[in-house]
């Protein structure tokens, strides 16, 4: 097997992700129009309108959200919506930018929330062919390095992630290898060579142990899913105005909603009882109960108030982000901080719950940060940042 030098495990997902993310504007208001049975032009001007308040929705947020949809939503709240565009602008207004790389880079995240107390995947070592030298860790970049380290670990399954990722891009997870190669899920087996030099590319990796989903959620996900949870640090204390299930499915091993068929489902905070749950296609489909599995929907997940306590910890130890999004799984043994963010895209709490952020009490955070919730102007119709 050969690989293209420069296609990497990272830019083929990038690719199969913009790929999801992006549909032409035209499309999408023939759609509207079709499935409402309203004059394009006139979802077209009510877009525009919606598009200069201080959210500034764009057409493919405006579609995939059912915004168009008049009977669904009133004015009121279509004005809620935000969107993903303004995510780093906002996230550099609400929070410390020095303490961006702490929570991005996910050897220094780890090893920051351990220290604090925080029930984190242990990392066993990390693939990177760079000088960087990471105390108390197996550094792999050789053939001979990975395979004594793959003897060493014997059976376990091995996960995969960027150290510096996001979205999930360029994740992998090990299905077996020999002495001459090695078998990542979804890609034939390749030489050592091959996956370091090509796969891996210049990318750094850490390596875990694989974990597993509580039992409760075993028959809804085929690989590990895990808790979105909206953090909000203000004057106040921690504000959770959302909480959201992303699980994987089909051959996905990631839980990223970009990924087709994967499921996201909103929680009820206080409760963690599951809500909705939730499809991404050209508009987001709410489904009536899991498409295979009856009894997702109405689903109180396991340790809720352990998961609570967790990213109550988590968010306090990391405050200085005070826009925060926690990726949380919950195991058989209880639930596992795998994430912690500096900022948190707006897009997939809104698909999956149905309702816009900008409640008053986000409202009231983000104007206690600085950030201008004044309307805006906004050049053409179908203008993406």
């Amino acid at each position: 097997m050969t690989l293209q030098q420069d296609i990497t495990a990272a830019s083929q997902d990038q690719k199969a992700y913009l790929a999801a993310r992006d549909s032409n504007p035209k499309d999408l208001l023939v759609y509207a129009a079709k499935k409402s049975g309203r004059s394009p032009v006139k979802i077209q001007r009510e877009f525009l309108q919606l598009s200069r308040s201080y959210g500034r929705i764009n057409m493919v947020e405006y579609i995939r959200n059912g915004l168009y949809d008049i009977d669904r939503y009133s004015d009121e709240e279509r004005a809620n919506f935000l969107s993903n565009d303004l995510h780093w602008d906002i996230a550099h207004t609400c929070n410390d930018q020095a303490w961006s790389g702490t929570a991005e880079d996910k050897v220094i995240a780890g090893t920051i929330l351990e220290a604090g107390g925080v029930p984190v995947p242990k990392t066993l070592a990390i693939l990177d062919k760079s000088n960087r030298i990471y105390p108390g860790l197996d550094k792999l970049s050789t053939k001979e390095a990975c395979l004594a380290f793959l003897r060493a670990h014997g059976s376990k399954k091995l996960f995969g992630k960027i150290t510096g990722g996001m979205v999930s891009f360029g994740a992998f997870r090990i299905e077996g290898w020999d002495a001459e190669t090695i078998h990542c899920n979804g890609h034939a087996p390749m030489s050592y060579e091959i996956f370091l030099n090509d796969f891996i590319g210049n990318n750094a990796y850490v390596l875990q142990e694989v974990q597993e989903n509580h039992d409760a959620l075993a028959p809804y996900a085929s690989a590990l899913a895990t808790v979105r949870m909206v953090n909000f640090l203000g004057k106040d204390g921690l504000h959770v105005p959302v909480a959201i299930i992303k699980l994987p499915q089909g051959d996905n091993i990631a839980d990223a909603f970009w990924r087709p068929g994967n499921l996201a489902c909103d929680i009820d905070v206080e409760t963690g009882t599951i809500r909705t749950v939730t499809q991404r296609g050209l508009e987001t489909e709410f489904l009536e109960d899991h498409p295979v599995t009856a009894g997702l929907k109405g689903l109180q997940l396991p340790f809720w108030q352990q998961l609570l306590e967790i990213n109550e910890r988590a968010a306090h130890v990391f405050e200085p982000i005070r826009h925060q999004a926690a990726d949380i799984a919950i195991t058989p043994n209880g639930p596992v901080m795998v994430e912690l963010n500096y900022g948190g895209g707006f897009d997939l709490p809104q698909y999956a719950s149905g309702r816009g952020l900008l409640t008053p009490e986000v409202r009231a955070f983000l104007a206690e940060c600085g950030v201008d919730l004044t309307p805006r102007k906004k050049k053409g119709f179908f203008s993406r940042k």
